[in-house]
């Protein structure tokens, strides 16, 4: 059954709840080709339409005068047939894109749950929101910025793009740490273009992974040693290699 066939909004909702999103896809895809079609219906009675009025002024005669007043009036009816059809068909569509939503957010990772917390802490919040597009068989990873405004990582500045990338690390780090895997993290000077309130952040996130396992940080650069020391206080130990 479509979705169109339904009675009221709740019952289109009841049924969108139980889709899985093959189901809702298939139906996004259903309903989008028939308003490409219903919006071409339209676009053609307003022609017709159109057509018709500029006969109606250029004629005299009562008798085509009232024919062609027949066929306009027939011509808005149909418009506003297609027209209703196109609204039922966009609120459709609608629909299965809300509930598509849904079931994503519903569905989501422990994966994507992390690196969005870690995200959101790397950014001070600035970033509050991971998301995933489809785009056929692909999936772009969106970061919803405080506006509400979703941006994929080339449209990040670098240092965003590598706050990213190590929430996405530490986030898998602890997914392999979940699964009793103890392995080393490491990291070789992806702070280098961070400023001190980014730095502070990406040492608050190492020092958390550094509970489940062993965080390493490689740097050259001393203002980064002396805010690890700064955030993480005693639990952060200082390896000086010389040469």
């Amino acid at each position: 059954m479509s979705l169109l066939d339904l009675e009221s909004l709740e019952d289109a909702r009841a049924v969108l709840s139980g889709a899985t999103q093959t189901d809702l896809q298939a139906e996004l895809d259903e309903i989008g080709s028939d308003r490409e079609g219903i919006e071409g219906l339209y676009k053609g009675a307003i022609e017709a339409r159109t057509s018709a009025a500029q006969a109606l002024r250029a004629i005299g005669g009562d008798a085509d005068v009232a024919l062609l007043v027949e066929r306009k009036t027939t011509l808005e009816l149909e418009m506003q047939e297609v027209a209703l059809r196109h609204l039922e068909l966009s609120l459709g569509h609608r629909l299965a894109e809300a509930a598509i939503r849904r079931y994503r957010d519903a569905h989501r990772s422990a994966m994507m749950q992390a690196t969005e917390a870690a995200f959101s802490e790397l950014t001070n919040c600035a970033y509050s929101k991971l998301q995933t597009q489809i785009d056929g068989a692909a999936e772009t990873l969106l970061a919803l910025d405080a506006s509400g405004m979703a941006k994929q990582a080339q449209d990040m500045s670098k240092g965003t793009r590598f706050q990213l990338y190590l929430a996405l690390r530490a986030a898998a780090y602890e997914q392999l740490a979940d699964q009793g895997a103890s392995l080393p993290f490491f990291c070789d000077d992806i702070f280098e273009t961070f400023d001190e309130e980014r730095t502070r952040s990406a040492c608050r996130v190492m020092e958390r992974v550094g509970r489940r396992g062993q965080a390493i940080y490689l740097t050259h650069h001393q203002h980064v040693v002396d805010l690890a020391r700064e955030v993480c206080g005693e639990s952060v130990q200082i390896h000086s290699i010389a040469g």
